[in-house]
């Protein structure tokens, strides 16, 4: 049984003990149409006229984290540790299986993006849930082994260590200056001109100025809003739709692989529950942030997941010990 660990040195919470398994029929792709026996029954698909699917979402056939799971929060020793309480869902973004997001339609990524926007909103209504986590792999380097265009929902009791770290400095630049950090960027960014990949009146896609991989992009509306599934201004979605296609078409020219990632909201009440609590919305601000990988860089850890190990440490320390070199 997978369970949460956390280093008290770091700070990261670890998923112990969760072990893969792959139950596909050989050769088959599970999410090409005519296989959808192969996967769970679907929470939510978006159909043409027809009747025939276009997006489809379901619960992940060997989730990371589940719903049924009791949080289970527990001490050994000096140690905390709780159950992998939270929900791992896929999204098969298209039916063909070789379209990448550069391929896509205007039509296909808004239809992918109001997907992504009702299971963030349907799955903040469970307030066990921490965060949500919307994110894509494309290509081995990154980490995904069906080539099929797809997406990950993950919603999580706990905060991923890239979002706490951005929560925390955006609070405390607020608290200093009385401004959102990401709007202060934005302002230096477009002063400075030298980092802007594209901009449109709403939007802006930069290199950031400490990037972490070669052709790192990160997508920001123009205006200060926190929440990614609060953009229903459908000209506004549109802008970006042109932004995020013209940015992929350039990306995939580079590069075979990337994550691609929405840093939106944790899931807190729109105020704080004490009066000296600063609400988020003040200080924090959704963006997309696009991640190239290279053999390079896919050695490295990336911040905006969670490490995922099938052994415990108990059982790989009695593997060693019994080595005799």
């Amino acid at each position: 049984m997978a369970e949460l660990r956390k280093d008290p040195v770091s700070g990261n919470w670890v998923v112990v003990g969760y072990t893969s398994t792959k139950s596909n029929v050989a050769g088959s792709c599970p999410f090409c149409p005519g296989n959808e026996y192969l996967t769970p029954k679907a929470i939510r698909e978006i159909k043409d006229t027809d009747g025939t699917w276009l997006t489809r979402c379901f619960p992940a056939s060997n989730p990371i984290f589940m719903v049924e799971v009791d949080e289970n929060k527990r001490a050994d020793g000096l140690y905390d540790k709780m159950g992998n309480l939270g929900a791992h869902e896929i999204i098969v973004e298209n039916r063909s299986h070789t379209k990448t997001l550069s391929n896509f339609t205007d039509k296909e990524l808004s239809l992918l993006l109001e997907v992504y926007k009702e299971r963030i909103l349907d799955l903040k209504r469970d307030m066990r849930f921490k965060y949500i986590q919307i994110f894509k792999n494309h290509g081995e380097l990154a980490g995904s082994y069906i080539f099929h265009p797809h997406s990950h929902v993950l919603a999580t009791s706990i905060m991923p260590h890239r979002l706490e770290l951005e929560l925390a400095n955006s609070k405390r630049h607020y608290m200093q200056k009385e401004r959102c950090l990401f709007c202060d960027i934005l302002s230096q960014e477009i002063k400075q001109n030298i980092r802007i990949v594209s901009v449109s009146p709403n939007f802006l896609a930069i290199c950031p100025f400490a990037s972490r991989f070669p052709f790192e992009v990160w997508i920001l509306p123009r205006f200060h809003e926190e929440s990614f599934e609060d953009l229903r201004d459908e000209g506004i979605k549109y802008e970006l739709i042109h932004m995020m296609l013209d940015l992929m078409k350039r990306i995939e020219m580079l590069a075979n692989a990337y994550t691609f990632t929405i840093h939106t909201s944790p899931n807190t009440p729109r105020v704080g529950s004490h009066a000296e609590d600063l609400p988020v919305s003040e200080y924090f601000h959704w963006h997309i942030e696009i991640l190239p990988r290279d053999f390079r860089s896919s050695k490295y850890k990336r911040e905006d997941q969670f490490y995922v190990v099938a052994t415990t440490p108990e059982d790989t320390a009695q593997a060693l010990r019994a080595q005799k070199p």
